[in-house]
């Protein structure tokens, strides 16, 4: 898939678009993304398996923007491409929102006004009603099943991050392989499940987070999910002001399991960036560690 079979299968399917003019956005695991005429984010997923969640997120996307009174946008699906003899998969574009993503902004640097805002995000987020993310195809994800996944794709990738950082590998490696002190068991609230920097996307004149994308791994599992993000782009100073306006503390277990999923998320971040080339990922992930880790 590349820019030029992107614009002729948005052409094909909306001549509204024509004449279409697409150009690379970026690239994940899973997906390709374009921006198309300027305004518009096409995404394409790259197998089968991630047709799938497309699907799911589709759905989800639709339902969260009837329903849910977010607080801060998520994407309002406008396109949603069939499949064809040029490219088998289904595909879905949606008006880009503004901002630019999270990813480059140092914790340091935070406005004192995003911890709220996206407290009150998640606080709308799990307040939305399982039995409808259920009914859009959102998965459960078993928390203690999700940590000992991740905790071993960590441990396996984690000889890039030592490479990175060799004077600190030895304790991040034995803090990794320690795992969390408890798995939270109690709670099922439907969680984004990939809640970083990357995907909050922030507005620098209103010094506000203004969108949250890619839902593609949303499910149904604890609240630990969601803010092991918070805990991977700021550590505990960000999460206590954004645990402030979600509606209080959370409790020991919660806390260690999504101190243990940032570390992990922060070790996938380190090997994605280096496969990639992509140094704000490298970045984000060894700063991750640190905070989490080294505090």
């Amino acid at each position: 898939m590349d820019a030029h079979l992107a614009a002729r299968l948005i052409g094909e399917q909306f001549p509204s678009l024509r004449p279409v003019r697409a150009e690379l956005l970026g690239e994940g695991y899973d997906n390709r993304a374009f921006r198309v005429n300027g305004d518009w984010v096409f995404r394409f997923p790259k197998r089968p398996e991630v047709e799938q969640q497309l699907e799911t997120e589709v759905r989800l996307l639709r339902a969260l923007d009837d329903s849910a009174g977010l607080p801060i946008p998520v994407p309002r699906v406008s396109f949603h491409g069939r499949p064809s003899a040029a490219y088998p998969l289904r595909f879905m574009g949606y008006r880009a929102l503004p901002g630019v993503s999270g990813i480059a902004l140092d914790p340091a640097e935070l406005p004192p006004e995003l911890a709220p805002a996206l407290g009150r995000f998640l606080s709308a987020l799990h307040a939305f009603p399982v039995e409808a993310a259920t009914r859009c195809g959102v998965p459960e994800a078993p928390m203690e099943a999700f940590v000992a996944e991740v905790g071993e794709d960590a441990l396996e990738s984690f000889p890039v991050v030592a490479g990175m950082a060799p004077e600190a590998a030895g304790r991040w490696r034995a803090f990794l392989a320690g795992g969390p002190a408890g798995v939270p068991a109690g709670r099922r609230v439907l969680v984004h499940n990939d809640l970083a920097a990357e995907h909050v996307l922030y507005d620098p004149a209103a010094r506000a987070p203004c969108g949250v994308i890619d839902w593609a791994d949303a499910a149904i599992g604890d609240p630990s999910a969601d803010l092991s993000g918070v805990l991977h782009w700021g550590g505990m100073p960000l999460l206590e002001r954004v645990l402030a306006a979600y509606g209080g503390p959370a409790d020991e277990r919660t806390l260690s399991c999504a101190r243990y999923l940032a570390i992990c998320r922060g070790v996938g971040d380190v090997v994605f960036g280096v496969e990639q080339g992509r140094d704000e990922y490298v970045t984000a992930g060894l700063r991750a560690l640190r905070l989490c880790i080294d505090g």
